[in-house]
């Protein structure tokens, strides 16, 4: 329920724009800061008693009353508790799939380092079997160069 009027007391001021109140009666306009709900944070209108996202008295007094009246935990905190097991549960299986991202990521790495080694390892036989022949092949040319030197000296 809205206030009076504080200029000609009627009943029931009317919201007229987001921070102000405005009398049907006499016309007149108040503006002041919102409520803000100590208990959420939540914006609240002017006059309002309790806030319109958790329930909670907007004023001390009446939060001092309401929590002697009530034994356990406040309802904002209550439906913050009952969120976070769904946060959590969010937060571990998308933890989940950075994972298994990671993991897929890791094994197409390997598999590169794989198939980079192997092809190096064929690459490194290659020149092996090619230097082994050039070798052979000097070797044969200096054999024959030495016994032709050797036939040509007899």
């Amino acid at each position: 329920m809205m206030p009076a009027c504080p200029a000609c007391t009627a009943p029931d001021l009317v919201r007229g724009s987001k921070f102000a109140l405005q009398c049907n009666y006499c016309r007149s306009t108040f503006s002041g800061k919102p409520l803000i709900c100590p208990a959420c944070g939540w914006i609240n209108t002017l006059g309002a008693d309790l806030c319109q996202d958790c329930a909670e008295p907007m004023n001390v007094v009446s939060q001092v009353i309401s929590r002697q009246n009530q034994p356990g935990t406040p309802q904002w905190l209550q439906r913050v508790q009952n969120q976070a097991s769904g946060i959590k549960s969010d937060e571990e299986e998308a933890s989940r799939k950075r994972f298994e991202l990671l993991e897929r990521i890791d094994r197409r790495r390997k598999e590169a380092q794989r198939t980079e080694m192997e092809l190096q390892r064929q690459s490194d036989k290659k020149i092996f079997l090619g230097v082994f022949i050039i070798f052979v092949v000097v070797v044969m040319i200096l054999l024959v160069l030495v016994f032709f030197q050797g036939q040509s000296s007899v």
